[in-house]
């Protein structure tokens, strides 16, 4: 069975994504009282022009403050894992954050997210916001959101031949030449329904406000327990959003598909045979967010997405 490569093929992108830097051999020689320290890995984005000036800015912010075990222009967390880190920066975006827990797999750590590009839902730092008030991630307990994941697996004959996991959603969609496609759903062996459209979404509460909301389904909060199915300009006006349990078994077979139709994990097209049927669940590992204590949980709701504001009347 394959299965996709932890460290995805934005790593090949360029030189700098298989740089990776260690601390000298002398941090290894540390006082009993800088063992005692937070071990800490920063994994910054190799496509971000800030990134590099900014993973030495963080390094020097953490000087006294934390044990930086690894440091590198990489999306692949898994290169720190053997220096046993106990917190993750991302310094990027959510691309990037998203990137460093695919690669983490079940060996989930807490996350801080760094802000470097433009929308930066889930990655909602600033170096600026660390530098003046992010002492609070060493003095205590970490203000964490444990977000459920999904495991995608695709089956062929009945037999698993490719799986992964996804944070956001996973996404049937028409392709080219557009026709509509029909999908079947079943749910713990019962049948739900056929949709007729252009494709199907089935979110995450921390992927309801991704694509899954641009296509009319419902905000979930973060920390829930439920997926979302929510089909893509459906034929029949009567489809709306369902939301379910997480502790289901979703399977979808493809009834009719065009010759471009795809299926796509977090954004990443999967290698999909038309006879293939997809099974989702809750994978074994959950997502482990550090959340800005400066703000409510429902900040970024309102302040990114301007949710709930009023018309403009001016």
């Amino acid at each position: 069975m394959t299965q996709w490569p932890r460290a995805f093929s934005a790593l090949g992108r360029s030189a700098g994504a298989r740089r990776a830097w260690l601390l000298p051999s002398d941090f290894g020689r540390q006082a009993q009282s800088e063992r005692s320290m937070k071990r800490v890995a920063i994994l910054a984005s190799p496509d971000k022009p800030a990134a590099v000036q900014t993973l030495g800015r963080m390094q020097q912010w953490l000087r006294g403050r934390a044990q930086v075990v690894f440091a590198g222009l990489t999306y692949d967390g898994r290169q720190a894992l053997p220096h046993r880190p106990e917190l993750l920066f991302s310094l990027g975006g959510d691309g990037t954050l998203i990137s460093a827990a695919h690669s983490l797999g079940e060996q989930q750590l807490p996350i801080v997210g760094v802000n470097l590009g433009k929308l930066g839902y889930l990655a909602e730092f600033t170096m600026e916001e660390l530098e003046r008030e992010g002492d609070f991630l060493f003095d205590g307990v970490l203000p964490l959101t444990r977000r459920i994941m999904m495991e995608v697996v695709l089956e062929r004959r009945e037999q698993p031949v490719f799986r992964t996991l996804a944070i956001n959603d996973c996404v049937v969609l028409a392709g080219p030449p557009f026709h509509m496609i029909e999908v079947a759903v079943t749910v713990d062996g019962d049948e739900v329904t056929h949709v007729r459209g252009d494709g199907l979404i089935v979110a995450t509460p921390s992927g309801s406000t991704a694509h899954n909301l641009a296509a009319g389904g419902p905000i979930l909060e973060p920390t829930g327990a439920a997926f979302i199915l929510t089909p893509i300009c459906p034929q029949a006006l009567t489809f709306r959003p369902l939301v379910m349990d997480a502790r289901r078994r979703i399977t979808i077979e493809i009834v009719q598909a065009n010759p471009g139709t795809a299926i796509a994990a977090d954004g990443r097209v999967m290698p999909f045979d038309g006879r293939d049927r997809i099974a989702i669940t809750r994978y074994s590992a959950d997502f482990l967010l550090v959340r800005n204590p400066k703000r409510s949980e429902w900040s970024a709701l309102r302040r990114k997405l301007r949710w709930g504001e009023g018309p403009n009347v001016h």
